[in-house]
Protein backbone atom coordinates (compact mmCIF):
# COMPACT_ATOMS: atom_id res chain seq x y z
CA UNK A 1 0.00 0.00 0.00
CA UNK A 2 3.31 2.22 0.95
CA UNK A 3 4.38 1.52 -2.39
CA UNK A 4 1.22 2.64 -4.09
CA UNK A 5 0.83 5.65 -2.18
CA UNK A 6 4.22 6.73 -3.31
CA UNK A 7 3.60 5.93 -7.22
CA UNK A 8 0.49 8.28 -6.54
CA UNK A 9 2.21 11.29 -5.12
CA UNK A 10 4.69 10.57 -7.75
CA UNK A 11 2.73 11.05 -10.90
CA UNK A 12 0.84 13.75 -9.42
CA UNK A 13 3.71 15.88 -8.86
CA UNK A 14 5.14 14.88 -12.35
CA UNK A 15 2.21 15.76 -14.24
CA UNK A 16 1.05 18.80 -11.99
CA UNK A 17 5.14 20.34 -12.25
CA UNK A 18 4.68 20.07 -15.91
CA UNK A 19 2.01 23.39 -15.95
CA UNK A 20 4.56 25.32 -14.01
CA UNK A 21 7.30 24.19 -15.63
CA UNK A 22 5.63 25.15 -19.49
CA UNK A 23 4.92 28.49 -17.84
CA UNK A 24 8.42 29.15 -16.58
CA UNK A 25 9.64 27.78 -20.37
CA UNK A 26 7.43 30.45 -21.91
CA UNK A 27 9.68 32.83 -20.63
CA UNK A 28 12.49 32.77 -22.82
CA UNK A 29 10.80 29.88 -25.66
CA UNK A 30 7.51 30.68 -27.55
CA UNK A 31 4.78 28.42 -26.50
CA UNK A 32 4.49 25.85 -30.05
CA UNK A 33 8.93 25.71 -29.74
CA UNK A 34 8.14 24.58 -25.90
CA UNK A 35 5.72 22.02 -26.37
CA UNK A 36 7.60 20.19 -29.26
CA UNK A 37 10.55 20.14 -27.70
CA UNK A 38 9.19 18.47 -24.88
CA UNK A 39 7.46 16.17 -26.53
CA UNK A 40 10.46 14.76 -28.76
CA UNK A 41 12.37 14.48 -25.47
CA UNK A 42 9.21 12.20 -24.41
CA UNK A 43 9.47 10.55 -27.62
CA UNK A 44 12.94 9.51 -27.35
CA UNK A 45 12.75 8.74 -23.80
CA UNK A 46 9.45 6.44 -24.63
CA UNK A 47 11.50 4.86 -27.39
CA UNK A 48 14.38 3.97 -25.47
CA UNK A 49 12.45 2.55 -23.16
CA UNK A 50 10.76 0.13 -25.20
CA UNK A 51 13.64 -0.81 -27.18
CA UNK A 52 15.18 -1.04 -23.78
CA UNK A 53 12.27 -3.72 -22.51
CA UNK A 54 12.17 -5.39 -26.15
CA UNK A 55 8.47 -4.31 -26.91
CA UNK A 56 7.22 -5.53 -30.76
CA UNK A 57 7.67 -2.03 -32.43
CA UNK A 58 6.93 -2.93 -35.30
CA UNK A 59 3.86 -5.24 -34.72
CA UNK A 60 2.52 -2.01 -33.93
CA UNK A 61 2.50 -0.11 -36.84
CA UNK A 62 -0.60 -1.64 -38.09
CA UNK A 63 -2.55 0.89 -35.33
CA UNK A 64 -1.26 3.44 -36.78
CA UNK A 65 -4.63 5.73 -37.59
CA UNK A 66 -5.23 4.98 -33.99
CA UNK A 67 -2.11 6.42 -33.02
CA UNK A 68 -2.51 9.50 -35.04
CA UNK A 69 -6.43 10.24 -33.77
CA UNK A 70 -4.30 10.01 -30.47
CA UNK A 71 -1.58 12.14 -31.51
CA UNK A 72 -4.21 14.84 -32.45
CA UNK A 73 -6.83 14.67 -29.81
CA UNK A 74 -4.48 13.29 -26.92
CA UNK A 75 -1.27 15.63 -27.55
CA UNK A 76 -1.47 18.57 -30.49
CA UNK A 77 -4.46 19.89 -29.63
CA UNK A 78 -4.45 19.23 -26.12
CA UNK A 79 -0.67 20.79 -25.31
CA UNK A 80 -1.68 23.73 -27.63
CA UNK A 81 -4.35 24.97 -25.89
CA UNK A 82 -2.60 24.79 -22.55
CA UNK A 83 0.86 26.50 -24.37
CA UNK A 84 -1.08 29.92 -24.83
CA UNK A 85 -3.89 29.63 -22.36
CA UNK A 86 -1.17 29.79 -19.28
CA UNK A 87 0.09 33.35 -21.18
CA UNK A 88 -2.81 34.08 -19.55
CA UNK A 89 -3.89 32.42 -16.37
CA UNK A 90 -1.92 31.06 -13.61
CA UNK A 91 -0.05 27.65 -13.75
CA UNK A 92 -1.96 26.83 -10.08
CA UNK A 93 -5.46 27.78 -11.96
CA UNK A 94 -4.41 25.51 -15.75
CA UNK A 95 -3.83 22.17 -13.62
CA UNK A 96 -7.32 22.22 -12.38
CA UNK A 97 -9.02 22.51 -15.44
CA UNK A 98 -7.86 19.26 -15.60
CA UNK A 99 -10.84 18.25 -14.10
CA UNK A 100 -12.63 19.35 -17.03
CA UNK A 101 -12.45 16.16 -18.66
CA UNK A 102 -14.30 14.01 -16.60
CA UNK A 103 -17.04 16.56 -17.09
CA UNK A 104 -17.06 16.45 -20.94
CA UNK A 105 -17.17 12.62 -20.32
CA UNK A 106 -19.98 12.22 -18.53
CA UNK A 107 -22.11 14.89 -21.25
CA UNK A 108 -20.79 12.36 -24.06
CA UNK A 109 -21.45 8.92 -22.85
CA UNK A 110 -24.33 9.71 -20.87
CA UNK A 111 -26.31 12.35 -23.56
CA UNK A 112 -24.16 11.17 -27.14
CA UNK A 113 -23.22 7.91 -27.28
CA UNK A 114 -25.28 6.42 -24.17
CA UNK A 115 -23.02 3.86 -23.42
CA UNK A 116 -23.08 5.43 -19.39
CA UNK A 117 -27.07 5.09 -17.70
CA UNK A 118 -28.20 8.43 -16.98
CA UNK A 119 -28.46 9.36 -13.05
CA UNK A 120 -29.84 12.05 -11.15
CA UNK A 121 -26.62 12.10 -8.72
CA UNK A 122 -24.36 12.21 -12.31
CA UNK A 123 -26.50 15.29 -13.49
CA UNK A 124 -26.09 16.82 -9.99
CA UNK A 125 -22.71 16.24 -10.07
CA UNK A 126 -22.26 18.22 -13.59
CA UNK A 127 -23.97 20.63 -12.37
CA UNK A 128 -21.68 21.37 -9.36
CA UNK A 129 -18.32 20.39 -11.05
CA UNK A 130 -19.58 23.81 -13.77
CA UNK A 131 -20.35 26.24 -10.93
CA UNK A 132 -17.08 25.29 -9.42
CA UNK A 133 -15.33 26.06 -12.40
CA UNK A 134 -17.51 28.79 -12.52
CA UNK A 135 -16.11 30.03 -9.42
CA UNK A 136 -12.43 29.23 -10.22
CA UNK A 137 -12.32 31.78 -13.50
CA UNK A 138 -14.65 33.96 -11.72
CA UNK A 139 -17.86 36.09 -12.60
CA UNK A 140 -16.47 38.80 -13.13
CA UNK A 141 -13.86 37.76 -15.18
CA UNK A 142 -16.45 35.81 -16.94
CA UNK A 143 -18.88 38.76 -17.28
CA UNK A 144 -16.18 41.21 -18.32
CA UNK A 145 -14.39 39.08 -21.27
CA UNK A 146 -10.93 39.57 -19.37
CA UNK A 147 -7.86 37.64 -20.83
CA UNK A 148 -8.31 34.79 -17.66
CA UNK A 149 -11.59 34.17 -19.27
CA UNK A 150 -9.65 33.78 -22.41
CA UNK A 151 -6.77 31.30 -21.34
CA UNK A 152 -9.48 29.08 -19.20
CA UNK A 153 -11.35 28.78 -22.26
CA UNK A 154 -8.43 27.38 -24.12
CA UNK A 155 -7.52 24.77 -21.39
CA UNK A 156 -11.13 24.13 -21.27
CA UNK A 157 -11.47 23.46 -25.01
CA UNK A 158 -8.12 21.42 -25.09
CA UNK A 159 -9.27 19.20 -22.01
CA UNK A 160 -12.54 18.75 -23.66
CA UNK A 161 -10.93 17.40 -27.11
CA UNK A 162 -8.73 14.99 -24.31
CA UNK A 163 -11.85 13.57 -23.09
CA UNK A 164 -12.82 12.54 -26.54
CA UNK A 165 -9.86 10.95 -27.38
CA UNK A 166 -10.30 9.06 -24.19
CA UNK A 167 -13.65 7.17 -25.30
CA UNK A 168 -12.01 6.66 -28.55
CA UNK A 169 -8.87 4.97 -27.22
CA UNK A 170 -10.09 2.29 -25.84
CA UNK A 171 -11.96 1.47 -28.66
CA UNK A 172 -9.68 2.15 -31.52
CA UNK A 173 -6.18 0.48 -29.98
CA UNK A 174 -7.63 -1.91 -27.12
CA UNK A 175 -4.62 -4.68 -26.52
CA UNK A 176 -2.07 -2.68 -27.32
CA UNK A 177 1.19 -2.59 -25.19
CA UNK A 178 0.87 1.15 -23.38
CA UNK A 179 4.63 1.99 -23.68
CA UNK A 180 4.73 1.11 -27.60
CA UNK A 181 1.77 3.19 -28.32
CA UNK A 182 2.53 5.86 -26.47
CA UNK A 183 5.94 6.15 -28.46
CA UNK A 184 4.11 5.97 -31.77
CA UNK A 185 2.12 8.37 -31.12
CA UNK A 186 3.95 11.06 -29.18
CA UNK A 187 6.26 10.37 -32.42
CA UNK A 188 3.55 11.53 -34.28
CA UNK A 189 2.70 14.70 -32.01
CA UNK A 190 5.93 15.83 -32.11
CA UNK A 191 5.95 16.23 -36.07
CA UNK A 192 3.05 17.92 -35.94
CA UNK A 193 3.95 20.32 -33.24
CA UNK A 194 7.50 20.85 -34.67
CA UNK A 195 5.35 21.83 -38.33
CA UNK A 196 3.20 24.46 -36.62
CA UNK A 197 6.16 25.39 -34.58
CA UNK A 198 8.00 26.70 -38.07
CA UNK A 199 5.00 27.99 -39.37
CA UNK A 200 3.90 30.31 -36.55
CA UNK A 201 7.74 30.53 -34.74
CA UNK A 202 11.13 31.01 -35.18
CA UNK A 203 12.73 27.83 -33.03
CA UNK A 204 15.85 27.90 -34.73
CA UNK A 205 16.62 31.50 -32.89
CA UNK A 206 15.70 29.97 -29.60
CA UNK A 207 18.17 31.34 -27.41
CA UNK A 208 18.73 27.72 -25.42
CA UNK A 209 20.27 28.51 -22.24
CA UNK A 210 20.64 25.71 -18.94
CA UNK A 211 17.91 26.91 -16.95
CA UNK A 212 15.08 26.10 -20.09
CA UNK A 213 16.75 23.15 -21.83
CA UNK A 214 16.65 21.41 -18.29
CA UNK A 215 13.08 22.54 -18.44
CA UNK A 216 12.63 21.14 -21.77
CA UNK A 217 13.95 17.86 -20.39
CA UNK A 218 12.75 17.38 -17.21
CA UNK A 219 8.82 18.08 -18.59
CA UNK A 220 10.45 15.46 -21.59
CA UNK A 221 11.74 12.85 -19.44
CA UNK A 222 10.28 13.25 -15.49
CA UNK A 223 6.64 14.75 -16.19
CA UNK A 224 5.66 13.20 -19.62
CA UNK A 225 7.43 9.69 -19.74
CA UNK A 226 8.23 8.51 -16.18
CA UNK A 227 4.86 10.10 -15.11
CA UNK A 228 2.71 7.89 -18.36
CA UNK A 229 4.79 4.75 -17.13
CA UNK A 230 4.39 5.17 -13.41
CA UNK A 231 1.17 5.87 -13.94
CA UNK A 232 -0.22 2.49 -16.16
CA UNK A 233 1.64 0.50 -13.39
CA UNK A 234 -0.31 2.06 -10.42
CA UNK A 235 -3.32 1.71 -12.67
CA UNK A 236 -2.69 -2.20 -12.99
CA UNK A 237 -1.85 -2.49 -9.16
CA UNK A 238 -4.30 -0.47 -7.59
CA UNK A 239 -6.89 0.20 -10.06
CA UNK A 240 -8.96 3.00 -11.82
CA UNK A 241 -10.33 4.71 -8.25
CA UNK A 242 -7.01 4.92 -6.44
CA UNK A 243 -5.25 6.15 -9.90
CA UNK A 244 -7.80 8.58 -10.49
CA UNK A 245 -6.91 10.91 -6.96
CA UNK A 246 -4.04 11.56 -9.07
CA UNK A 247 -6.89 14.15 -10.75
CA UNK A 248 -7.12 15.60 -7.26
CA UNK A 249 -3.45 16.21 -6.09
CA UNK A 250 -2.37 17.68 -9.52
CA UNK A 251 -4.55 20.67 -8.47
CA UNK A 252 -2.63 20.55 -5.48
CA UNK A 253 1.03 20.50 -7.12
CA UNK A 254 0.32 23.30 -9.34
CA UNK A 255 -1.09 25.48 -7.48
CA UNK A 256 1.78 25.53 -4.53
CA UNK A 257 4.43 25.01 -7.52
CA UNK A 258 3.09 28.71 -8.78
CA UNK A 259 3.31 30.04 -5.44
CA UNK A 260 6.52 28.67 -4.99
CA UNK A 261 8.35 29.87 -8.53
CA UNK A 262 6.05 32.69 -9.26
CA UNK A 263 4.62 33.84 -6.16
CA UNK A 264 0.96 33.15 -8.21
CA UNK A 265 -1.89 34.51 -5.92
CA UNK A 266 -5.01 32.28 -5.32
CA UNK A 267 -8.34 33.56 -3.36
CA UNK A 268 -11.12 31.72 -1.55
CA UNK A 269 -13.32 32.13 -3.61
CA UNK A 270 -10.95 30.12 -5.99
CA UNK A 271 -9.98 27.41 -3.32
CA UNK A 272 -14.10 27.06 -2.71
CA UNK A 273 -14.27 26.82 -6.41
CA UNK A 274 -11.61 23.90 -6.43
CA UNK A 275 -12.76 21.74 -3.71
CA UNK A 276 -16.95 22.44 -5.11
CA UNK A 277 -14.90 20.94 -8.93
CA UNK A 278 -13.94 17.98 -7.13
CA UNK A 279 -17.06 17.34 -5.18
CA UNK A 280 -18.75 17.30 -8.80
CA UNK A 281 -16.21 15.12 -10.18
CA UNK A 282 -16.75 12.25 -7.48
CA UNK A 283 -20.44 12.59 -7.62
CA UNK A 284 -20.31 11.85 -11.29
CA UNK A 285 -18.24 8.81 -10.46
CA UNK A 286 -19.43 7.68 -7.42
CA UNK A 287 -21.08 4.62 -8.94
CA UNK A 288 -18.30 3.15 -10.84
CA UNK A 289 -16.24 4.17 -7.41
CA UNK A 290 -18.48 2.05 -5.36
CA UNK A 291 -18.22 -0.90 -7.62
CA UNK A 292 -14.52 -1.04 -7.66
Amino acid sequence: MLLNFLALIYVSIAWGSAFVLIKFAEETIAPLTVQAGRCLVGFLALLILSLVLRRDIAGHAKHWFAFLVFALLGIVILWITVAFGEKYISAGLATVMVTVSPLVTFIITVFITRTEKFSIVGVLGLVVGVVGLVLVVGVDNILGGSSILIGSLLIILGFSVFAVNGILAPRLASGTDPIVSSAYYTGMATVFLWIFAFIFESPLKTELTLTNSAAEIVMGVFSFASGFVVYYWLLNKAGAFFSSMTFYLMPVVGIVGGFLMFREKITVTQVAGILVVFVGVYLINREKFRKE
